[in-house]
């Protein structure tokens, strides 16, 4: 079987195919900015060349920080054209509508008429569809003579490992270089008529991915039961690697994972570097850009609610309780005080239930509009929080968890959230099934996050805010 993979393998580093994207990209805008803007800017400025240039130079790197956040410049051979490139057309168009619209409100801001504007994008959009074709093109046809290679295991001696093996011997353009296999704790007995090639088992996967250089693992047992596939993926836990796994029919149909697919055939992809650019630079932009302003206007109602809370009932106005956070650090986390003085005194750590007692009636309302929330404005402005991302919880349940999740840890791999998708799509915890439930929800964020997907969770946090649904 893998001795059809005879390719020269050569890899490079991933960033040599981003930064190749964005100069392709570079060369192509040129052609339609000298094509139609150029001589617009000499006969109506008498600009410079170099001025021109610095125009260019300028609108090119403001587009190239737009596609940055919006995964654009992605690495992988197995990115859908057809897909980059929608994503390319509707992001200009927007900022093209959006040019067009601020022209209308302050006419001549601009020095292009709105007509200008749309025939310059029309220009733009067909030569991003050309570059990225060719380029992508490229990329897929130098695979298929061993360049950029991706080494690849699987762990599964079974149907469904040897079904992902021929379809990686058959498109050998999906960069897969099949190292061999990996004995799987569920794996029947060989028959010795199987032409495989063992490396392993999966118990030793860590130190064959550092002793291979493996780049993907992907996960095919013989029945997909989530305990064996958490425990294979906790063993491969720190590896540089992409793992993905041979789903079932409800893991495809639910949408609660990230899949891509080998000419048919889905794999769910457990995302291992969580430390993007987006991640850590410009979604902690994001959170300052947004944190510091909703804190400065917010800060009249905070003392609104102090007032209403002191008067509702006895005790501190903020409530502190201890929490888990990234990489596991231990921080208190702070909100406006829900609950009468000393609510888990006499029951230790528990949630909050439907009409509990404990809650006031500031408290309730609160809670309805999410307003016990602001005082973590304040943890995000230090570092500790995230606008968006996955609740932070107390250790007493970390550790229950943990016991019975041993992927939980993957919580910790970013920031916590005030606001996240588990809490949009679920209402407070009332109970650990609650959280269990919740967990999927966060799994399918840390494994989709993306500015997309974080805009589209502010805009329903606004307004589960503004309609009161929140309890």
């Amino acid at each position: 079987m893998l001795e059809t993979l005879q390719h020269l393998r050569i890899r490079y580093p991933r960033w040599i195919v981003a930064w190749g994207i964005y100069f392709s990209d570079a060369v192509f805008s040129a052609m339609a900015f000298i094509w139609i803007l150029a001589p617009i800017f000499t006969d109506r400025t008498q600009y410079s060349f170099l001025d021109i240039f610095f125009i260019f130079a300028v609108m090119q790197t403001i587009l190239g920080l737009i596609y940055l956040p919006l995964n654009l410049y992605r690495s992988e051979p197995t990115v859908s054209r057809f897909y980059e490139i929608q994503q390319i057309v509707r992001t200009t168009f927007l900022i093209t509508l959006l040019a067009v619209f601020i022209d209308a409100l302050i006419p001549g801001v601009w020095l292009l008429t709105a007509q200008e504007i749309l025939r310059y994008w029309l220009g733009l959009a067909f030569v991003l569809i050309v570059s990225r074709w060719i380029f992508r093109t490229l990329q897929k046809y130098l695979l298929t003579k061993g360049f950029g290679l991706r080494k690849t295991v699987i762990v599964g001696i079974n149907k469904r490992g040897f079904q992902v093996a021929n379809d990686i011997v058959a498109h050998d353009q999906q960069g897969f270089d099949l190292l061999g296999f990996v004995h799987s704790d569920d794996d029947p007995q060989l028959n010795g008529q199987e032409d495989v090639h063992v490396i392993g088992h999966e118990r030793d996967l860590k130190q064959i991915i550092l002793d291979n250089q493996v780049s993907e693992v992907i996960v095919a047992p013989v029945k997909l039961d989530h305990t064996h596939v958490t425990r294979i993926i906790t063993r491969a836990n720190g590896s540089p690697v992409s793992i993905k796994i041979v789903p079932d029919l409800h893991e495809v149909i639910s949408g609660l994972a990230r899949t891509e697919q080998i000419y048919g055939l889905p794999l769910i992809k457990v995302n291992p570097n969580l430390d993007t650019v987006y991640n850590t630079i410009i979604k902690r932009f994001i959170d300052l850009c947004l944190a510091v302003p909703m804190l400065i206007l917010s800060s009249p109602l905070w003392l609104i609610i102090a007032a209403c809370i002191k008067l509702d009932s006895k005790g501190p106005v903020l409530y502190k309780q201890e929490r888990v956070g990234k990489n596991h650090e231990h921080f208190f986390i702070y909100k406006f005080r829900t609950m009468v003085k000393n609510a888990e005194q006499m029951t230790g750590p528990v949630w909050a239930k439907e009409a509990d007692p404990r809650i006031t009636r500031m408290g309730r309302l609160l809670r309805r509009f999410r307003l016990d929330e602001l005082p973590q404005l304040l943890m995000v402005i230090t570092g500790g929080m995230s606008l968006i991302g996955p609740r932070p919880e107390r250790p007493f349940f970390v550790d229950k968890l943990v016991q019975e999740y041993p992927f939980y840890y993957r919580r910790h791999k970013i920031r916590p959230g005030i606001t996240g998708w588990a809490q949009i799509k679920h209402p407070y915890d009332q109970a650990i099934e609650d959280v269990r439930q919740k967990l999927k929800y966060d799994f399918y964020y840390i494994e989709n996050l993306s500015f997309s997907l974080d805009f589209k969770i502010m805009l329903s946090t606004v307004w589960v805010m503004l309609s009161g649904k929140g309890r």
